[in-house]
């Protein structure tokens, strides 16, 4: 049995599209639930404007796809590219993947990373990755879908006050 057979059949009553610069607010309120269901609310700094300019400006820093079911929206995935200098090949990467609290179990989520694989797929990619938290219930789904944690990598981060702070002693 491969690690694929436990993995729930894609909603077949969502449909999911890409994101609109219009779809702004509901990304910003789909981001502001998931960091909030993970315990870390207080970090979101993002504002639907600057949504619009990183996403849907000329130069986009990010892509979407929305979930809706019945024409409601109940499930994001966001992603970007991803390039690994060691294997000379790029790989999409999903930043975040949220889906509402009446969508979930259902198989929205698997759709939605289901599409971004395609995506990959369609653009060459050699793979495709994700974080998350590990309080996060969800991640037995990622081992479901054939995702592989990977021990031996630790992800940092440098906020903007730590980049200050490193620049400031360069100086």
């Amino acid at each position: 049995m491969t690690a694929l057979a436990a993995v729930p059949l894609p909603n077949t009553t969502v449909t999911v599209r890409t994101a609109r610069s219009e779809d702004c607010d509901t990304i910003l309120r789909m981001i502001r639930a998931l960091a909030q269901y993970q315990g870390i609310g207080n970090r979101v700094t993002a504002k639907v404007e600057t949504l619009r300019r990183d996403g849907f400006g000329p130069q986009p820093r990010f892509e979407a796809i929305i979930a809706e079911s019945h024409g409601r929206p109940v499930g994001l995935a966001m992603f970007q590219m991803n390039y690994s200098i060691w294997e000379a090949s790029c790989s999409l990467q999903i930043t975040d993947l949220f889906v509402d609290e009446v969508a979930r179990g259902t198989g929205v989520g698997f759709r939605l990373v289901l599409d971004v694989a395609a995506i990959a797929r369609e653009r060459e990619c050699a793979g495709l990755q994700l974080n998350m938290v590990h309080a996060n219930p969800s991640r037995t789904s990622l081992d479901r879908m054939g995702f592989v944690h990977q021990d031996d990598l630790l992800h940092y981060t440098l906020d903007a006050k730590g980049l200050d702070r490193l620049l400031e002693t360069a100086q």
